[in-house]
């Protein structure tokens, strides 16, 4: 008897972007701030031609880290979310989980939408150990195509102060 061990299935990993730098990512980055999500509310949305499910989230900005918008509540909006029963799932996008507190890199586009830059990579969830407030990385980060100077390396782990200055050194760069 032959047995094709190969023929078990496994769920395979496609969703692949470009890292982008810490430099990149803050430069690249309208506002940089720590900001709890507060309400969500989806809705459909014609992207590229075709219905899709956008997700608004009201974020209370906490703190600033570089160009805080002066309002104390901004809207970021991601793509995917659940709606009417019907749920659509955008691999690589960042999950705003309500009263998590978080650094976001925000991109406003030419509409004045606030998006994440990056997706999941502009996205830090804060955790708190030992009296330290410390980055992590978003859970739907994807694989990275490219590998030097990552933000997602740099950042995860680190105290909220020090990334701030790490921040703010590479947008200063």
């Amino acid at each position: 008897m032959i047995v094709a061990a190969g023929l078990v299935p496994r769920w395979a990993k496609a969703t692949t972007a470009r890292g982008l730098s810490l430099e990149a990512l803050s430069k690249k980055s309208h506002h940089i701030l720590v900001g709890t999500p507060l309400a969500s509310s989806p809705r459909y949305e014609t992207i590229g031609g075709q219905k899709r499910i956008v997700t608004e989230t009201r974020l209370a900005i906490d703190d600033e880290v570089v160009d805080a918008p002066g309002d104390s509540e901004i809207l970021v909006r991601t793509l995917g979310g659940v709606l009417d029963g019907v749920g659509e799932l955008v691999h690589g996008e960042a999950q705003l989980v309500l009263n998590e507190r978080s650094v976001v890199f925000l991109h406003a586009r030419a509409d004045g939408v606030l998006w994440l830059q990056g997706m999941a990579q502009g996205h830090y969830p804060l955790r708190i150990e030992s009296q330290r407030r410390l980055l992590r990385v978003s859970p739907n980060l994807p694989a990275l195509t490219a590998s030097q100077d990552l933000a997602v390396k740099r950042l995860p782990g680190r105290e909220l102060v020090e990334a701030k200055r790490l921040i703010r050194e590479a947008r200063a760069r």
